[in-house]
C-alpha cells in the first residue's frame, strides 16, 4: 500500500511541476510573443501527441494497447478528448494572454473544485472532510494568487482571463472524472496519446476555419520560441499529461485532484527564479494552508474517486 502511494505521490509531482511550467512558457508565447493561444494547442499536442505515438509503436506491447481499443472506447476518446485538451488548453492560453502566472496557474488550482463539482453531480454524495480540505486549499490558492491579500478580498483582481481559467478547471474535470475508468481499461499511454492526437487535430481545424473566415493567426518564430514550444510539448504537455493519467491507478482521485492546488505554488516558484518575479509573504502563507488542504484530504477514509468509479462502472 505504501509503495502504491510512494509511486503515486512521486507521479502527481512529476504533473505538478510539469503543468506549473506550463503557465510560464504559456505567458511569454502568448503575452510576450503574441502567438495565438489556438496555435499553441495545436502545437503542444501535435508534439506530444506525437511523441508518445512515436515511442509506443517503438514497443509491441504499448502498440498492442494502443491499438486493441474496442468501437465504444474510440467514442469516449472522440468526446473526451476535445474537452480535456483543446478547449482546456485553449482556455488556459487565453488566460495566460491575459493574466499574470499566479493568475493563470489558478486553473490548476481550481482543478480540485472542477473535480469535487463533477464528481458530486455524477455520485451525489461528498463528506464533510472532503469540503474542509477543498476550502483549505482554495482559500490558500487565493493567497497564493494574491487575491486575497493584506486588503482583504479584491474581487476586482478578477477579469475575462480568469473566466477562462475558471472554464479550463471545469473541462478538466469532466476529462479526470469521466476518463478514470477509460485509463484503467486501456492504459494511460493509449488514454494519453489518443486525447492528445484527437486535440491536436481538432485545433487544426479550428486554425483553419480561423483563418478562412480571415482572423488573424501568428505563429512561432525564431530559434526562441521554437524552442518553448518544445519544452510546451514535451515537458509541460507529455511528461504531465501521462504522469497524471498514470497516476490515477495509483492514488484516489480526490486525493490526485488535490495535488493540483500545489500548481500555484511551484508556478509561483517558477516565475520568481526564472522571471524575477518575487513572492511575498502572503502567498507563503497561501502555500501552507495548501499544504495543509492535502494533509486533511489523503487522511480521509472516503473517497470520492471510488464513488464515482463504482457508479461507472454500474453504469
Amino acid at each position: 500500500m505504501k509503495t502504491r502511494w510512494l509511486i503515486g505521490a512521486m507521479l502527481a509531482t512529476l504533473s505538478v511541476v510539469g503543468f506549473a511550467s506550463t503557465f510560464v512558457s504559456g505567458g511569454e508565447l502568448t503575452r510576450d510573443m503574441g502567438i495565438s493561444p489556438i496555435v499553441l494547442v495545436f502545437l503542444r499536442f501535435a508534439v506530444a501527441g506525437g511523441a508518445m505515438l512515436a515511442t509506443g509503436l517503438a514497443s509491441s506491447r504499448t502498440r498492442r494497447a494502443l491499438f486493441a481499443l474496442k468501437p465504444g472506447d474510440w467514442t469516449r476518446l472522440l468526446w473526451l478528448g476535445p474537452i480535456g485538451t483543446t478547449i482546456m488548453a485553449w482556455c488556459v492560453f487565453e488566460g495566460c494572454a491575459r493574466v499574470p502566472v499566479a493568475n493563470a496557474s489558478m486553473a490548476d488550482a481550481l482543478s480540485p473544485l472542477g473535480i469535487f463539482m463533477v464528481s458530486v453531480i455524477v455520485s451525489r454524495r461528498a463528506t464533510p472532510l472532503q469540503i474542509v480540505g477543498l476550502v483549505l486549499g482554495f482559500v490558500g490558492a487565493l493567497f497564493t494568487i494574491q487575491i486575497l491579500g493584506a486588503e482583504g478580498l479584491r474581487l476586482s483582481a478578477y477579469g475575462l482571463g480568469d473566466v477562462f481559467i475558471l472554464a479550463s478547471a471545469i473541462t478538466w474535470g469532466v476529462y479526470t472524472v469521466f476518463g478514470r475508468n477509460d485509463i484503467a481499461r486501456i492504459g494511460s499511454a493509449a488514454f494519453s496519446t489518443w486525447t492528445m492526437l484527437i486535440g491536436a487535430v481538432l485545433a487544426l481545424i479550428a486554425i483553419g476555419i480561423l483563418a478562412a473566415s480571415g482572423a488573424a493567426i501568428c505563429w512561432p518564430h525564431g530559434v526562441r520560441a521554437w524552442g518553448l514550444v518544445l519544452f510546451l510539448g514535451l515537458f509541460c504537455t507529455l511528461l504531465p499529461f501521462w504522469t497524471w493519467n498514470a497516476a490515477q491507478n495509483y492514488l484516489p482521485l480526490s486525493v490526485l485532484g488535490m495535488s493540483a492546488y500545489f500548481t500555484p505554488v511551484v508556478a509561483v516558484l517558477l516565475d520568481w527564479v526564472i522571471r524575477g518575479h518575487l513572492v511575498n509573504g502572503w502567498q507563503w502563507f497561501g502555500t501552507l494552508l495548501i499544504c495543509a488542504s492535502a494533509v486533511v484530504e489523503t487522511g480521509r477514509k472516503q473517497e470520492c474517486g471510488e464513488l464515482v468509479e463504482r457508479i461507472n462502472e454500474d453504469d
